[in-house]
């Protein structure tokens, strides 16, 4: 297998007006970017409920963060890992526990990330939460915060799954890698 990108990062010179308006809208030119709005239209949506569960998450973002890690190391996905990582660190990640979700048993320091990690597992996996974890978790979180976990290990598994087939390259220039 290649490393080359099945659909390279869409250049400046080559965007149509439309796939420009989007990414300015986006305000970046990672590589992700670049490539899916490559198709305009669901870029158009996948940005906003992407962008909906990142910046204007009802879940706290340790949480959030948390969830999104064990579901990139789970479903093998360097660029999603690589980006989420600083995500991380900035949401209150510490080392150790961004460590802990990159390992196959992760074993993290509290009964709180465990939760977490057991949910991102089963929903990777399973692609349901047991009678157990939905319990658990519904005793820290509201019915509208229940669909959301539901919706963000999802949509970042999808998210994986398009990374990966598409080969979307990581930046030549990561301002944090894995392990640094």
């Amino acid at each position: 297998m290649t490393d080359s990108p099945r659909l390279a990062p869409l250049p400046p010179a080559d965007r149509s007006a439309e796939q420009q308006q989007l990414l300015d809208g986006v305000g970046s030119d990672l590589n992700i970017f670049t490539t899916f709005v490559r198709n305009p239209g669901l870029f158009g949506v996948f940005i906003r409920f992407a962008g909906r569960l990142l910046n204007r998450s009802g879940l706290p973002a340790p949480d959030r963060e948390t969830l999104i890690l064990r579901t990139a190391y789970r479903c093998a996905c360097d660029y999603e890992w690589t980006h989420h990582v600083e995500i991380g660190h900035t949401a209150g990640l510490s080392d150790d526990v961004i460590a802990a979700l990159a390992t196959p048993d992760a074993t993290v320091v509290d009964d709180h990330t465990a939760l977490l990690v057991r949910a991102a597992d089963q929903l990777t996996t399973e692609r349901e939460l047991d009678d157990q974890t939905w319990s658990e978790l519904s005793k820290q979180y509201d019915e509208q915060q229940m669909i959301e976990l539901c919706m963000l290990v999802g949509e970042y598994a999808m998210i994986a799954g398009v990374l990966k087939s598409l080969r979307v390259p990581l930046e030549d220039e990561p301002r944090w890698l894995v392990g640094e």
